[in-house]
């Protein structure tokens, strides 16, 4: 609650009052010559060095002079606090040490909200309200009636149908019961006002609605840290903290009057700056601080140490004896002497309490025969034991270098303030930049560009930039990182006097070589195609036109002129176009492709395609004269089969039709003649079919052998031709 946050501070300053008027209260230890600054306030450590990463992540280095035993306080947002922590690092070095780091702590809202008896969370309803409120007193006054106090019984949304049974009504109803002991359901409307009688339960919604407004403001947390030494020394602390990522943003500027003085292509001298967008907006200003801005990407995550944290603890039930009822015991049969142990003994080890616990188990029945169970454990807890020595121990750290980061130190201390920004120049150097034109066959928009040599030592970072040509502003563009000794093309504008488009695409296949082996047939073409490109300059000046040609895998080159510049997706190919002519780029590709056939399953339009596309069409027929000859035999043979087969198929449809109307004829003297006909046709359908199925013996015979013989000549082949 916002009024028990204040008890601690009353509590506080009501000792400190009481300590003064009382001067015997404590003892004053005269203050050593060299600790007397120590009871004066801390002083602010200011930043001194900052260090900002590509991935959001700041490092910031505080530096500064304390005296004694004087503690140093560093201001932070609530956002950066969790960084802080995790990677804080505090050193004394001038001999001293760092004894503790104490921040202003902060309750989650929910734990918060456990402390007001209201039981509502950060945003309740208004049915949620009154059942918090159910059972206070209240007075309800307004819409037109006399004002009525009585307590909260229930609070509830009554809906009803209209008349036509088209809409619904809702009506917030109110039930309390009255003073004077009667039930009432009052309608709340905007007019309705509902007042809380209960002092107590005023201030607990005010602690709730106060808790709520100081969760929206921005919390600020100081860091002490605390120093002992002797003398004067410096201090130094660093952490990192999320922070906004710094932008870089380049000018590339022409000399005045550089266009059209240089060769086309040829690389001009430019001026090259770098600039960089930097943030603050963390809690301290930035005074004088050494800034470092690097491009690079350290793995970092985000740790909640600042907040804390409450686990789940089992909740146990309380153990509850059985009630027993009450039993009438046995009457004996016989009695019989003493024994001397009525139950059964269990010896348990001893173990000694405290001597000053002696006394006070003694008074409530407890001797010397207590043991190692719950009793004991918690005895045993209470003897004083050997002292726990806490060990200081200092860690060394290693760091590790890589290759893929690069910074910029700016060599002059830089000043911004808390919540403000800069534009920060980072880079000024001469580059080398040829002024060309751009044009890629994904987008046909030929666009002015630099062909831009990173000279310098330094890698340049990605980010925006704006080119400046005879005093002007001539276009902007992007640019990933460009490392040093690297050339890169930048487009930053419209080329509308240079038009680019293709004349021809063609795409044709040769065979070039053909093998038989083992009964498989494998040719070896090669794909070829061919595009040119047609440019032309309407410009007053000589163009330097870069021509992207697409890069697919599988394809290669075989034309001139090379491309002066490949990449993993596009050749690049300089065509130098004079003012108002048009030049023509052929480019050719081709493309290796081999096909295998078995030769027993190959078509005959299959083999006379490829036979077709054979250079040394007669060579080839030569070597394959057997095996072709064999196929033809075979094939004759199938053509043979099927006629024969069509014929037995025939004749068995004629004997199956005379079968059938033989039986359907009657015991007439016409009708036994027509059967005496049909019996005899099919007599000699019968003789047909026996002489067809011979033939068809012999034939399917002779397929056979032939099969063998093309087959044993396909083995027998073995040819590796250029064609």
């Amino acid at each position: 609650m916002l009024v028990n946050r204040h008890v601690p501070v009353f509590l506080f300053l009501l000792s400190c009052s009481l300590v003064a008027q009382n001067p015997a209260a404590r003892p004053h230890p005269t203050p050593r010559p060299e600790t007397a600054v120590a009871n004066q306030a801390s002083t602010q450590l200011p930043v001194r060095r900052v260090v900002l990463y590509k991935n959001g992540v700041g490092y910031f280095e505080h530096t500064g002079r304390v005296t004694g035993d004087q503690p140093v306080t560093i201001d932070f947002t609530s956002s950066q606090l969790d960084d802080v922590l995790q990677s804080l690092t505090a050193l004394d070095l001038g001999g001293g040490r760092i004894t503790s780091v104490d921040y202003n702590s902060a309750t989650p809202l929910d734990q918060q909200l456990k402390n007001i008896p209201l039981g509502l969370d950060e945003k309740p309803t208004t049915i949620e309200l009154y059942a918090a409120l159910r059972g206070a007193r209240v007075e309800v006054s307004g819409g037109g009636e006399a004002p009525v106090t009585g307590r909260i019984v229930h609070y509830e949304i009554r809906t009803s149908q209209t008349e036509a049974g088209k809409a619904e009504n809702k009506q917030r109803v109110l039930t309390i019961v009255t003073d004077t002991g009667d039930i009432r359901s009052l309608s709340i409307t905007p007019a309705v006002s509902v007042h809380v009688l209960d002092g107590d339960l005023r201030r607990d919604l005010d602690d709730y609605l106060a808790l709520l407004a100081s969760t929206q403001s921005r919390q600020v947390r100081h860091v002490t840290l605390e120093a002992q030494g002797t003398g004067t020394r410096e201090i130094r602390v660093s952490y990192i903290s999320e922070v906004p990522v710094w932008k870089s943003t380049y000018r590339i500027v022409f000399p005045q009057n550089s266009a059209g003085a240089a060769a086309p292509g040829a690389e001009q001298t430019a001026i090259l700056q770098g600039w960089a967008v930097v943030d603050n907006t963390g809690g301290s200003d930035w005074d004088n601080v050494q800034l470092s801005l690097v491009a690079g990407a350290p793995q970092s995550f985000i740790e909640p140490l600042s907040q804390p944290i409450y686990t789940q603890r089992p909740v146990v039930p309380v153990p509850e004896a059985a009630n027993v009822a009450p039993t009438i015991p046995e009457e004996a049969l016989e009695k019989n002497s003493p024994v001397a142990a009525a139950t059964q003994s269990v010896t348990v080890q001893a173990v000694s309490p405290p001597p000053s616990l002696q006394p006070r188990l003694a008074e409530h029945g407890v001797g010397r025969g207590y043991g190692g169970g719950v009793m004991g454990g918690v005895l045993g807890s209470l003897r004083p034991g050997p002292a726990r020595l806490v060990q200081d121990e200092s860690g060394a750290t290693t760091s590790t270098g890589f290759d893929d980061f690069f910074e910029y130190t700016l060599a002059q201390p830089v000043t911004i303030h808390r919540n403000e920004s800069a534009l920060v120049p980072f880079l000024q150097a001469n580059v080398q930049a040829a002024q060309v034109t751009l044009w890629s066959a994904q987008d046909p928009v030929p666009l002015r560009a630099l062909w831009l040599t990173n000279s310098g030592k330094e890698t340049l970072d990605r980010g925006s930039f704006s080119v400046f040509e005879n005093g002007e502003f001539a276009g902007e563009g992007l640019t990933d990182p460009i490392h040093a000794g690297e050339k890169r093309l930048l487009s930053y504008a419209v080329d509308q006097a240079v038009q680019v488009h293709t004349e021809s695409n063609l795409f044709s296949t040769h065979l070039h070589h053909l093998t038989v082996h083992d009964g498989y047939l494998t040719e070896r073409t090669e794909e070829i195609r061919e595009v040119t490109y047609v440019v032309h300059n309407a410009a007053t000046e000589p163009r330097d036109v870069i021509v992207e040609h697409p890069v697919e895998d599988g394809w290669t080159l075989n034309s001139d002129p090379s491309p002066v510049e490949t990449t993993a997706s596009w050749y690049r190919f300089n065509v130098v176009t004079p003012h108002g002519e048009t030049v023509r780029l052929h480019v050719g590709e081709v493309h290796p492709e081999r096909t295998t056939w078995r030769l027993t399953g190959i078509g005959d339009d299959q083999l006379s395609i490829i036979l077709n596309g054979s250079g040394d069409r007669a060579a080839i027929e030569k070597a394959l004269a057997p095996v072709l000859s064999a196929r033809a035999k075979v094939h004759d043979l199938d053509s043979q089969i099927a006629e024969k087969q069509e014929s037995i198929d025939n004749v068995e449809a004629d004997s199956t039709r005379l079968h059938n109307n033989l039986q359907g004829l009657k015991d007439s003297s016409e009708e036994r003649a027509l059967a005496q006909r049909y019996a005899g046709e099919m007599n000699a359908d019968e003789d047909q079919l026996q002489s067809l199925r011979k033939d068809m013996a012999d034939l399917q015979q002779q397929r056979t052998a032939a099969q063998q013989a093309l087959n044993e000549a396909i083995r027998n082949l073995d040819l590796d031709e250029d064609v």
